[in-house]
């Protein structure tokens, strides 16, 4: 697979390595929000295995989205205008690229939307693969009003809605209500798979809607196999799809032709550069094997002799939930300052080790080597001075990568959940419950919808109090070592104080950032207190909370808010002066 840019969007092409190829290129058009962060490697799986079986194939990220710029979208002035024309401009481009004649679009929940209306445009449409697909826009823009509600986005009275990374103006909300399978327009001829997880009236109504203009519509209903394409663990090791069925249904209805058309018809850069305002992104391999990926984020002035490193947050990919990622990395850029965000093995684009490609790691997995290749990368390239900035997991391994490699000089580490992992890795699963209290289990006793739910088998029960119980002997294990050190009992420091005694010594400057929720300050009150002068004794340290930040920086004053603590830690003086105007 190899990095491309096509008119500032970014994206992947994945390309057969043997003579078998077909005469139809395929589109991946993924979801939206939390659709394409959950999704993600499970797309990239994909893409490798339609390659292997002789189809070109493009991944796309939309504008605005992604690592991709955010241009278009300002140019159209609409979000769902942009997208669309960037589905076709993606398939113009891997037509060039790949020598076929046609295009099949491969859509993801709301991504077979946008491909159905970007396929009415065009005459060169073979057909579609759909895997949960969207059917109504009108029950999507209520998915988007809940979502916005639930993480701390705005429904305003004109009809805006602020969800996640969008801004999504009245009319683009009316477009995508206005949009819907069931009244599309398909080709007689064209051929559609659908993937989904129930057979709904709504589902059934679009397939026959299609199947009546004269296209060849199956409905391959779902396997467990695709069942992280929706939602895994948030720690463990996952088996990504093998999507067996999907080639299946691919060399029944797309044969490939012999012999080979001629591939590479269009001249393919060796690595993808986009140019951001005020930015220059080029994409990186690096690693063992050149296995793990990142995008270099430079100032357009020229690189700057200090990077901050951005790695993953919990499973996300480099650019993180609501491209946090993207948007501090390009802020850094505008204030000088040069930063590389890259996935660690497993997650993303980086591969683990041979033989686990189709793995999705786990969160807690050692990541030292990782950071350290990170770190040998950019010193490779002329980088000097070493930041690492990390979310949640993504906190915990920068602050055990500085305590193994001396050249990092500085950490942020945002809302990070624990210094130490417990004994037993299964332990880790509390993490999942930790913001439910036990009045929240209470309450659900008196719930009918909850008992429904259990009895239904749809709640691992043994899960839920094994975590619980986890919390309640991690909580009374580290309240009982502070008030023994309190007292005079206990002498010897914890590893989180000892830890970050050697990093001060060091020199490392480290600044701990937490939103006001509870379940995130609680590890670290008691290892140090929420007391002003906490850290005192730690030169360099340092602990801020932000009042309006939540855990994982999903909204704009949680990102914005964050990413200036960041930026006056980091940058000092000079990127104090270069944010005072704000941020479009």
């Amino acid at each position: 697979m190899r990095p491309i840019a096509v008119n500032d969007c970014f994206g992947w092409l994945h390309t057969p390595v043997d003579g078998r190829v077909s005469d139809v290129a395929i589109l991946i058009c993924p979801g939206l929000l939390g659709d394409e962060l959950v999704a993600y490697c499970g797309l990239r799986v994909l893409a490798d295995r339609l390659a292997r079986a002789g189809y070109c194939t493009l991944r796309l990220e939309y504008p605005g989205t992604g690592d991709s710029c955010d241009d278009a979208v300002e140019r159209a002035q609409d979000h769902w205008t942009a997208w669309q024309n960037s589905i076709g401009q993606a398939a113009d481009w891997l037509k060039a690229a790949s020598g076929a004649r046609s295009v099949m679009l491969c859509g993801l929940r709301a991504g077979a939307l946008l491909a159905t209306l970007a396929a009415s445009r065009r005459m060169d449409i073979a057909g579609f693969l759909f895997f949960e697909p969207t059917v109504s826009g009108r029950s999507y823009v209520r998915e988007l009003t809940l979502d916005a509600e639930l993480h701390g986005g705005r429904v305003l009275p004109s009809g805006e809605i602020e969800v996640g990374e969008f801004r999504f103006k009245a009319a683009t909300i009316s477009a995508i209500a206005a949009s819907d399978l069931r009244e599309a327009t398909p080709k007689a001829g064209q051929k559609l798979a659908v993937f989904a997880r129930a057979e709904t009236k709504r589902l059934e109504s679009f397939l026959t809607a299609w199947r009546q203009v004269g296209v060849e519509a199956t409905n391959c209903g779902w396997s467990d196999d695709l069942d992280s394409l929706m939602g895994h663990p948030t720690f463990d090791a996952v088996r990504l799809p093998t999507f067996h069925d999907v080639i299946d249904w691919l060399n029944g209805a797309f044969p490939l032709t012999a012999p080979a058309i001629e591939p590479a018809l269009l001249p393919i850069a060796e690595t993808a550069v986009l140019h951001p305002p005020g930015c220059v992104e080029t994409a990186l391999r690096f690693g063992p094997d050149q296995r793990l990926f990142g995008i270099l984020c430079d100032p357009e002035t020229g690189p700057s002799s200090q990077a901050v490193i951005i790695v993953n947050g919990g499973r996300d990919p480099r650019y993180g939930a609501s491209r946090q990622g993207v948007e501090f990395a390009r802020r850094l850029a505008r204030s000088g300052i040069s930063s590389f965000r890259a996935d660690f093995a497993g997650l993303g684009d980086s591969l683990g080790p041979a033989g686990t490609e189709n793995i999705l790691s786990h969160s807690f997995a050692d990541r030292t080597p990782d950071i350290r290749a990170m770190i040998n990368a950019l010193q490779s390239r002329g980088y000097r001075k070493f930041t690492v900035q990390g979310i949640c997991s993504g906190a915990y391994h920068a602050f055990h990568a500085a305590l193994a490699d001396p050249r990092i000089s500085g950490l942020m580490l945002v809302n990070q959940p624990l210094f130490t992992l417990p004994r037993r890795p299964d332990e880790i699963t509390y993490l999942d419950h930790r913001r439910l209290t036990p009045m929240f289990y209470l309450r659900k006793l008196f719930s009918s919808q909850s008992w429904r739910t259990l009895l239904g088998g749809r709640v691992d029960f043994g899960t839920v109090l094994h975590s619980l119980w986890v919390r309640t002997l991690r909580s009374a294990r580290l309240g009982m070592r502070r008030a023994g050190r309190e007292v005079g009992l206990i002498r010897k420091l914890s590893f989180a104080q000892s830890s970050l005694s050697d990093l001060c010594r060091r020199g490392v400057r480290t600044l701990f950032l937490f939103s006001p929720a509870e379940e995130d300050l609680e590890m670290f009150r008691r290892e140090f207190t929420l007391e002003p002068g906490a850290l005192s004794r730690y030169r360099g340290a340092e602990m801020r909370i932000v009042p309006r930040m939540d855990h994982a920086l999903i909204s704009f004053e949680s990102r914005r808010d964050a990413n200036a603590e960041m930026l006056d830690f980091v940058g000092g003086p000079r990127s104090r002066s270069s944010t005072s105007h704000g941020e479009p």
